[in-house]
């Protein structure tokens, strides 16, 4: 994992599975990371020396945990933006409106809000990367599962 020893990693959805795998696989490379997650009992759990609660729907929220992240342990060389969810199965006609918003916010804006933040200080230095986690969904689709 060339380049990527040293840098500070922002993992979304950090806290468990994929995203905490993802987390341990760049500290062994070398990397610093600061989990962000909206589970205040998973973020506790990780002995990670930063995590932040936040919810990455939240444009405030999100700049807030960013500066808080910078301030404790320098600038974000590479985001992972790996926060999800995958709602309730319905059919479309049937698909609660509020559940349909909360997965498009999770899934789609809180990649957009956090890569909005991160990606100016990036382009300032010169140096940056960053990951959206997606899955086979988005290509094969799901039935009863529209939203996400």
């Amino acid at each position: 994992m060339n380049g990527i020893a040293g840098q500070l990693a922002v993992i979304t959805g950090g806290a468990r599975g994929l995203g905490l795998a993802i987390a341990r696989r760049l500290e062994s490379a070398g990397a610093r990371v600061s989990l962000w997650d909206s589970d205040p009992a998973a973020l506790a759990a990780q002995p990670a020396a930063d995590h932040q609660q936040v919810d990455v729907t939240d444009a405030a929220a999100v700049e807030a945990a960013l500066a808080r992240t910078e301030a404790a342990h320098g600038p974000v060389g590479i985001l992972v933006a790996n926060a999800g969810i995958t709602g309730p199965n319905h059919r479309l006609e049937d698909y609660p409106v509020e559940s349909w918003r909360r997965v498009i916010e999770v899934d789609l804006v809180g990649v957009y809000l956090c890569g909005r933040v991160v990606l100016p200080g990036m382009r300032a230095r010169d140096f940056g990367r960053t990951v959206a986690i997606a899955s086979i969904a988005g290509k094969d689709g799901n039935p009863n599962a529209s939203a996400y």
